[in-house]
């Protein structure tokens, strides 16, 4: 089997500045970018809010806050984003007082001086971003910001599907959850690829929450930082502040210390039916990562697809994955 590359340069802290770019962690959602976001966020550098979601967006959309040498455009641009549904939300709410605007005079400085005020709010000198959102949008973020870095984290995607079907915002079948993984994982790496490598670093979640150290040295690393011993559990410490109400709704395990139990748990969870159903859907790229097969046949397997395609199809005609 193919294992994953997670450390993408042979150069180690020592033999390269510290970085002070931005930091984003990208993945699908359900593969634990919260957990990695919170550890990262412990670390005495970096602050990393909940979540965005807006930047990308507003990339697309950059005309539409005509020229920004004017202040006044700048003052509009950042209510807009500080009005945004996400960063409303954020720890700690901003105002436009708390940003500096004298020097910005692009979208991404725009941007930056955001998330800097963020930081500097939190005594930090680096800010990061997670937003599950951004896993379509790399090559925008890059095109917003060509020096800062990315780290890519890939959980299991029969995992992945397990819990996307359980959530309201998720795929309403697990056949849908399953493909959506593989076409997501399969461009986000290509995407990635195109990036040069000392910008890019990939690792799993089933590697992050067997040895939580270890990786945690690798990506200090790759940042040129040093490693600071409590990033791998003082993180749960702060959680519920850091993460609100959703702590309850979709992080229940981060407030605790990671455990290898949150790893491959479709080895009990599925039917060997499902896992059959799981690796015809996605297995080239399963046994690319270095996952284990599981089940890769089964007479009742497309049995088991038309099932998930009923269930997914009641729960839609039901409205039951509905916002609320």
């Amino acid at each position: 089997m193919t294992q994953l590359i997670t450390q993408p340069g042979a150069q180690t802290a020592a033999d390269r500045p510290a970085n002070r770019e931005p930091v984003f962690v990208l993945g699908v959602a359900r593969s634990g970018t919260t957990l990695l976001s919170l550890m990262l966020d412990s670390h005495s550098l970096l602050a990393i809010p909940y979540e965005s979601h807006f930047m990308t967006r507003y990339y697309r959309q950059r005309e539409r806050w005509g020229d920004l040498s004017q202040l006044e455009n700048r003052r509009t641009l950042v209510a807009s984003i500080l009005q945004e549904r996400y960063v409303a939300r954020w720890d700690h709410r901003l105002t436009v007082e708390e940003v500096a605007l004298e020097n910005p005079r692009t979208l991404p400085e725009c941007i930056s001086a955001v998330m800097e005020a963020y930081a500097r709010e939190r005594g930090k000198a680096v800010w990061g971003d997670k937003s599950p959102s951004y896993i379509t949008d790399i090559d925008d973020l890059y095109n917003l910001f060509p020096r800062a870095r990315f780290i890519h984290l890939i959980r299991d995607g029969r995992d992945v599907a397990s819990s996307l079907v359980r959530q309201w915002w998720g795929s309403n079948d697990f056949v849908n959850a399953m493909r959506s993984w593989r076409e997501l994982v399969y461009w986000s790496r290509k995407l990635l690829r195109m990036i040069p490598p000392e910008q890019t670093f990939e690792l799993r979640f089933e590697d992050l929450v067997e040895n939580p150290e270890q990786k945690l040295r690798e990506i200090t690393t790759f940042l040129g930082w040093d490693y600071e011993p409590h990033m791998a559990t003082a993180y749960a410490e702060n959680s519920a502040e850091k993460v609100g109400e959703r702590i309850r709704q979709h992080h229940e395990h981060i407030a605790k210390p990671p455990s290898a139990e949150q790893a491959m748990k479709w080895k009990n969870s599925l039917s060997p039916a499902d896992q059959a159903l799981a690796f015809e859907i996605a297995g080239e790229l399963l046994v690319e990562l270095g996952y284990p097969e599981g089940v890769t046949r089964h007479p009742l397997k497309r049995w088991r697809e038309l099932t998930h395609r009923v269930k997914g199809a009641i729960a839609w005609r039901k409205g039951l994955k509905r916002p609320r």
